[in-house]
């Protein structure tokens, strides 16, 4: 009999625990789809993610792992992870100064120890007193003692030097969206602020998606960019009453958080994802989607049948938001064909992406 994979025992203990992915995901500070992924086996968990893991769904680490699948487990981490807990809190303190000495790093003494990205995000929205959005980003930047500087850095959309004394931020100067600029610099004091975060030096390369990230950290740093530049409490407040469309997502986008629709249509998921599925597509091709908490799963590909679909057989000369109610099967895998989808999709020639937005139809 096969051994069960670690993936196959996470999500085993968190059905037991009767914890949703979404919940277990906040609490660890990755995203839903990353737990997604581990539990199916597609990524594999750090040993320091592992305790985190192991932590909320209140089980000893070693139920994750069978005779098996120790391999690949560096045998000092687990010796370093096992044996801090015994100390003092006075110890652990001198053995975290040791560590960001080692490192050549820093840790901000004011701050509090934390436990995700998140948390530090809105523990420096406190800290800072932002009270409105959008965020001043540049504020928040100075108020950690980063220097700015722009320069064309070719591929790279900013880099940071990790200084303890003077950390350094190089935004590419060739940049033409400062909301691209402000969302960069958000990742890059993410990487400053968290703790763990060890590395010297840190980039956010260009055209690198949300999903195509696989290193904790990064996911980790646009956690904490995305709620630094999107409060939770204040979207969540802004959305509860609303009736979400694409129309109600670049009014809020442009005019009050001064970012892109698709940054707050991803923070709207955070909350709302079992209301509505945003996503974006070129042709039949779906380049992103938000789908969490959302009871069916989506499609591959865009089908005909659906108005997103009219765009590449009839498309408009100028921007345009099509509306209307198709089978729930045109985009959904596992739905019945009985139930029925209401589709909202929007298109710029300009930029030949289209957005759409999809919710059950309400009866």
């Amino acid at each position: 009999m096969r051994a069960m994979t670690i993936g196959k025992r996470i999500a085993e203990k968190r059905k037991v625990s009767k914890i949703t992915q979404a919940v277990l995901a906040d609490a660890v500070g990755v995203t839903t789809a990353f737990i997604s992924q581990i539990e199916s086996d597609s990524r594999k968990p750090s040993y320091g993610l592992m305790l985190k893991l192991a932590h909320e769904l209140g089980v000893n680490l070693d139920c994750f792992f069978t005779d098996g699948d120790n391999e690949g487990i560096d045998p000092m981490d687990r010796v370093i992870f096992s044996t801090v807990p015994f100390l003092n809190a006075n110890n652990k303190r001198k053995v975290l100064d040791h560590v960001f000495l080692l490192s050549g790093t820093k840790f901000y003494k004011e701050f509090p120890f934390l436990t995700s990205a998140t948390e530090y995000a809105q523990f420096l929205i406190r800290d800072c007193k932002i009270k409105d959005s959008p965020v001043n980003i540049f504020q928040v930047s100075e108020s950690l003692g980063a220097r700015i500087m722009r320069a064309d850095i070719g591929e790279c959309e900013g880099i940071l030097y990790k200084n303890p004394e003077s950390p350094l931020i190089i935004l590419n100067s060739q940049i033409k969206s400062i909301e691209r600029e402000k969302f960069t610099l958000a990742i890059l004091l993410g990487h400053l602020v968290i703790p763990w975060h060890l590395r010297q030096i840190f980039y956010r390369n260009e055209n690198k998606k949300s999903l195509d990230i696989d290193d904790q950290l990064d996911i980790e740093a646009r956690q904490f960019a995305g709620e630094l530049m999107l409060p939770g409490l204040t979207v969540k407040k802004d959305f509860r009453k609303i009736t979400p469309s694409i129309e109600v997502f670049e009014k809020f986008a442009a005019e009050k958080y001064k970012c892109s629709m698709t940054a707050l249509a991803h923070k709207y998921a955070e909350f709302y994802g079992a209301k509505a599925v945003y996503l974006k597509s070129a042709k039949t091709i779906i380049t992103r989607s938000y789908v969490d908490g959302f009871p069916y799963k989506l499609v591959d590909e865009i089908k005909e049948g659906s108005l997103a679909h009219t765009f590449i057989t009839a498309p408009p000369t100028i921007k345009e938001t099509r509306k209307g109610i198709v089978d729930g099967n045109i985009w959904f895998k596992d739905i019945s064909a009985k139930i029925e989808v209401a589709e909202e999709s929007m298109l710029d020639p300009k930029f030949n992406i289209t957005v759409s937005l999809l919710q059950l139809k309400q009866r």
